[in-house]
């Protein structure tokens, strides 16, 4: 015996018959075999497919002719079970088992010959096929506008798992400029350590895969943890920026926050506690690793340009980044804006980022471009948190109005 294997009749499973009518209702597509294959590798997840099935599919395309992949084509796979399994190292009833999976699932159709063997005669003439007889993968075809589809949701899939992955980080490290802040306002640095420890072990979650249905959970929670560490940081920043807690004002009991008085009380006490933070020589605060100016040098010469209201409340043509943080609370202060979306702002941008976000408020408003100055501050908040924000972007369109 030369142990060949007698062919035998196959055995067609309903479920084979119905996907092969199926995709034989489907027309034939004009797509190229190579952009049926890069379509296929792309969309392997989104169609079900496991890597060595979507191996499988390509390694028995390339046994067809190039040209019969086109309307009115009928590209046969010769590839032989013992050719499969050297190829993909796996026994015969595997490639037998992976073969009917994929007829099932509707993506070949088995067209045997009589004697069970797999071969294809060629035209004499040496342009195309007499007959053949094998693996037919016009299902490939048949189905290639699915392919494709599948193909732009993974795509899709894929940038939006970079974004969160990307959005993940962004939010860690705002909660950690978050607890630095607190600690300097006074927070327990055991509770900072808690808080950073938490948001640590939520980063540790989103591993390698990018998935979105994975990683847009640890945003959520990421984003829960950031809001409550900014409001018990905002109690934190109205105590230090109290007017009666600053050593260098007087003893205010008037709360009417119409009243001018309280509003310059806070401004001097923001401008105290600055300076513990501001540089040596007292011109430049830190900014945060996330800042929103991206790298813009929005000075303070820039800021008074933009917003003009702001040099009522300095003494000099050249104030210092914590004189123009001070004028910016005066500012907001006729603009409506309430002392906790100040704090908020802070906390979440900034002290000069918030500085600078009130002038831009004040700019546009004077332009007529702004109803509730307020809701706009909120409204960058927010796209801060999401990592949205480019106040850089909008900087350089003033400036560029203002050359």
């Amino acid at each position: 015996m030369n142990g060949a294997h007698p062919p035998a009749q196959r055995r067609i499973t309903g479920q084979m018959l119905s996907a092969q009518l199926q995709a034989e209702a489907l027309p034939m597509t004009d797509a190229s075999r190579s952009e049926i294959i890069t379509a296929l590798h792309q969309a392997r997840r989104e169609i079900g497919l496991t890597r060595q099935q979507t191996d499988l599919l390509a390694f028995l395309a390339s046994w067809t002719r190039e040209d019969e992949w086109h309307s009115g084509g009928d590209p046969i796979s010769i590839a032989s079970n013992h050719e499969i399994g050297q190829q993909f190292d796996v026994g015969r009833t595997r490639v037998k088992s992976l073969l009917r999976g994929l007829a099932e699932a509707g993506w070949l159709i088995h067209r045997d010959s009589p004697n069970g063997h797999r071969y294809r005669r060629a035209h004499p003439s040496g342009r195309g096929t007499v007959y053949a007889y094998g693996l037919d993968m016009s299902p490939l075809s048949r189905r290639y506008p699915e392919l494709k589809a599948a193909a732009a949701a993974a795509a899709e899939r894929r940038r939006e798992g970079h974004r969160l992955h990307y959005q993940v980080t962004a939010l860690a490290r705002r909660i950690y400029d978050l607890t630095q802040t607190g600690v300097g306002l006074g927070m327990d640095p055991n509770e900072a350590t808690e808080i950073g420890q938490q948001a640590h072990a939520i980063t540790l979650q989103r591993g390698e895969d990018r998935d979105p249905a994975q990683l847009s959970p640890l945003c959520d929670q990421l984003t829960e943890l950031l809001e409550a560490a900014g409001i018990r940081i905002s109690a934190l920043h109205a105590v230090e920026s109290d007017p009666m807690g600053s050593p260098e004002c007087p003893h205010y009991t008037d709360t009417n926050p119409d009243n001018i008085i309280t509003v310059k009380t806070e401004a001097r006490s923001a401008r105290y506690a600055m300076k513990k933070t501001s540089s040596r020589d007292g011109q430049a605060l830190p900014r945060a690793a996330s800042s929103p100016l991206r790298g813009f040098r929005a000075g303070t010469s820039f800021i008074l340009g933009i917003a003009p209201s702001f040099r009522q409340y300095v003494s000099s043509y050249r104030p210092r980044e914590d004189e123009i943080v001070a004028a910016a609370l005066f500012a907001s202060h006729d603009l409506g804006i309430s002392r906790h979306a100040w704090a908020q702002a802070s906390n979440v941008l900034g002290q000069y980022e918030t500085a600078v976000a009130i002038a831009v408020i004040s700019a546009r408003q004077a332009e007529g471009r702004i109803r509730s100055p307020g809701g706009y501050l909120r409204a960058m908040i927010d796209r801060q948190l999401k990592g949205d924000l480019h106040l850089d972007r909008t900087l350089y369109g003033m400036r560029g109005a203002e050359a």
